[in-house]
């Protein structure tokens, strides 16, 4: 057989122009392109025609067929149509050799293709039984398929030439084929090639995407749709929004009990064609994704419900019920919505280890730094979330959460470690690059405003640490992270409060949990640290020790804050041995060593050595230039900060302050303007009475109403006795009146109010 014979082929015109003659296309408005699309003229239509079936005669006479029985759809190139005309017309005269039509009908299975891509699947199908002359010269079969009227030029793209196989031939190649014995084979092979190419490179191509999504759904390949859930997951619908919603959506139940795993993609698929009227567009897709998210109706794709209890057996689990990379997302997900953020760090090590899409891998390894953060191992999650963005960054597709929310969470641990330049750089790029809404918002924003609110704080930058605050109250789903409402609230409080009353209220959202089960060891630090912070400031020392009590050992608050209760109280000697014996601690982070620098300093002026205060002060204050905070020194007593502020208004260190701090402040002066002026309400001393426990005890009968002839019979002591232990108890709380006693002692905190 001549391998050129389709040159010459008489059933295919060779241009437009002898296509329209030929079958008398020509006129003002062919009849065909009447009825639902009056507006369309004849040539237009037979353009369209032309380029559908790529002037193959006896293709088009099938058309026009139908068109004399009925309207034409307004998309003539829908594969629907295609494959509907394909059952009505035979496959054309190719006038090919065996080997090259086999390559046609594998070409025809994508939409539009680039010569590598036609090459790498050629490459990759063994299945088709080409023999190896076909093989080694697959350019040379492109080359014949184009003179043949096979292949023809789709469009020009970012300098890229995409072919493909006339929509009309393409469905009559796949009519044909579809009788081959090995047929499934050939189809299976070229969907695994392509998910692979897709899998490897760089950039996904949209165009491959759309082509794989659809000849998986045409030809019944769930798996294939797994491996892409798993591969690149959402982003598919920002790529391909067209053909991954006609792949994913309306699933049959017996396909969705097989392949568990796409029950969810499924749904949001059905969802996305409701919300757009399947008006499908990428712009119009990504909206959609952007609603659901916000309505928290993606949550109830992308986790399970795990009642909190006894760490689970993960390797028996498996055993029992293996889990898909889905799987391992949701319960990663469930565990952390549990409280259990420990067991799912633990989870998803193991899982970040094992085989899987390159997606969903990336996906639990976020998971996991994650839960690692909520675990108080920083470091690590820091770790994880370096090595995550440069692979991430690869891939990045506008829209997709995955990359912002890396960046927003390395930006949130970075800021509660101490490594505030890291975070201040990781804030900057967010807010740059990332101005596009993103899907899963709450996997970014949260701990975006949370981080920006807390940079704001060190700053003393008080009207941005609100603005980031009420961003953060808008967020719908916080999860863990709501401590960080009540954290950032007291602090704004303490800073800016204007009246007592005013820091009184802020301790009150303190510890009321939107779920109390997923709050984390760490979190109840810091919802502890809050409320001690608070007690501090007002001088309820009592309370705030009863605070401190419940807080871990090893965290850095509880250290600082101990010392400053001590400071608080008076005892200035306790106040420089605590110093000394916490500074070089391993719990402690750089900032909270500067802040134990200002508060030895404090106790030095406070007891007279001034030279060695001054000293200590410069030392906290090149540690707080060091980690960029101003937190250290503004959270002073106001009297004592004013005191060691004069003393070192000559020091280069304020020069130094100055260079980093500079961007914020317009001048040196207004710097030390600021300091100067922020918490003002805190107290900076609170005698506290040391009271035995008879004395305690004495106390607590007072507060329940027991007059002195009954705490005479409940202390087994005359009634003489009980007055003179009385009269002692007054003295030592300033009072002279049992009511008064009663309310100093609720005030620092003795009793419960």
């Amino acid at each position: 057989m001549n391998v050129f014979a389709g040159a010459a082929n008489s059933d295919r015109s060779r241009s437009p122009e002898e296509y329209v003659r030929e079958l008398g296309l020509a006129g003002s408005a062919h009849p065909a392109a009447i009825g639902s699309h009056p507006d369309r003229s004849g040539a237009e239509f037979a353009a369209e025609l032309y380029h559908a079936t790529g002037g193959w005669k006896s293709l088009t006479r099938t058309v026009l067929e139908i068109a004399e029985h009925t309207e034409l759809p307004a998309d003539m190139t829908s594969t629907s149509f295609a494959d509907y005309v394909a059952q009505l017309a035979s496959l054309p005269e190719l006038g090919l050799t065996d080997s090259d039509e086999k390559i046609a009908f594998l070409l025809s299975q994508m939409t539009s293709f680039t010569k590598p891509t036609a090459l790498l699947s050629l490459s990759s199908i063994r299945s088709l039984d080409l023999g190896d002359s076909s093989l080694h010269d697959a350019e040379g079969v492109l080359m014949r398929l184009q003179m043949a009227g096979i292949l023809v030029l789709d469009r020009e793209e970012s300098g890229r030439k995409y072919l493909h196989v006339p929509v009309f031939l393409a469905a009559a190649l796949r009519r044909s084929a579809s009788e081959w014995e090995n047929y499934s084979s050939v189809v299976d092979d070229l969907a695994g090639a392509l998910v692979d190419h897709l899998e490897k490179s760089q950039s996904v191509d949209p165009q491959v995407l759309a082509d794989v999504t659809e000849l998986a759904r045409r030809n019944g390949l769930w798996s294939v749709l797994v491996r892409l859930q798993e591969t690149i997951g959402l982003p598919m619908f920002l790529l391909a929004p067209r053909a991954v919603c006609a792949a994913y959506s309306g699933l049959p139940a017996q396909v969705l009990e097989q392949e568990p795993e796409l029950s969810a993609l499924s749904s949001l698929a059905d969802s996305l064609l409701t919300r757009q009227n399947n008006v499908i567009t990428v712009e119009t897709t990504r909206d959609a994704l952007v609603e659901e998210s916000r309505s928290g109706r993606m949550r109830r794709f992308f986790s399970e419900t795990i009642t909190p209890g006894p760490p689970q057996n993960l390797a028996q689990d498996e055993a029992e019920s293996p889990l898909g990379c889905f799987g391992k997302i949701r319960r990663l997900v469930g565990l952390a919505q549990s409280g259990d953020h420990a067991q799912a760090a633990q989870a998803g090590l193991q899982w970040s280890g094992e085989h899987g899409g390159h997606r969903s891998l990336l996906i639990i390894r976020l998971l996991t730094a994650i839960s690692m953060f909520h675990s108080s191992e920083p470091r690590r999650a820091l770790s994880i979330l370096h090595e995550l963005e440069l692979v991430a960054d690869e891939r990045h597709v506008d829209g997709d959460f995955l990359l912002p929310a890396i960046g927003a969470w390395t930006a949130l641990v970075a800021t509660v470690s101490g490594d505030n330049e890291r975070a201040d750089r990781h804030l900057e790029w967010l807010f740059d690059e990332f101005s596009l809404p993103n899907i899963i918002g709450e996997m970014v924003f949260p701990a975006t405003h949370i981080a920006a609110a807390l940079r704001a704080l060190d700053r003393l930058d008080l009207d941005r640490a609100r603005q980031e605050y009420e961003l953060l109250a808008a967020c719908a789903n916080l999860g863990p992270l709501w401590v960080y409402l009540p954290v950032i609230s007291v602090s704004i409080a303490i800073l800016g409060a204007s009246t007592p009353p005013e820091l009184l209220l802020s301790n009150d959202c303190v510890g009321r949990p939107h779920d109390s089960t997923s709050i984390s060891g760490k979190g109840r630090d810091l919802l502890g640290a809050s409320r001690s912070m608070v007690h501090i400031g007002l001088g309820q020392l009592k309370w705030a020790e009863s605070e401190l009590e419940h807080m871990s050992v090893a965290s850095d608050l509880r250290i600082v804050l101990s010392v400053q209760v001590e400071l608080i109280a008076g005892r200035y000697e306790n106040v420089v041995v605590l110093a000394d014996k916490w500074f070089y601690h391993q719990y402690l982070t750089p900032q909270s060593r500067a802040s134990l620098a200002a508060l030895k300093a404090t106790a030095l002026l406070r007891t007279g050595q001034t030279a060695e205060a001054r000293a200590e002060f410069l030392t906290a204050l090149g540690l707080s230039i060091w980690v960029n905070s101003l937190l250290p020194i503004a959270s002073l007593p106001r009297p004592d900060r004013l005191g060691l502020l004069d003393l070192t208004a000559d020091a280069e260190e304020w020069d130094r302050a100055f260079a980093v701090f500079g961007g914020y402040f317009r001048s040196k002066d207004d710097l030390f303007f600021r300091l100067r002026e922020v918490g003002a309400i805190s107290v900076d001393e609170a005698s506290m009475p040391q009271l035995t426990d008879g004395e305690a005890k004495l106390l607590g009968l007072l507060a329940q109403g027991l007059s002195i002839m009954e705490i005479s019979v409940e202390l087994q002591q005359v009634t003489g006795t009980v007055k003179n232990r009385l009269s002692a108890l007054y003295h030592k709380f300033g009072v002279t009146s049992r009511a008064e006693v009663v309310d100093q002692a609720q005030l620092l905190g003795f009793l419960n109010s």
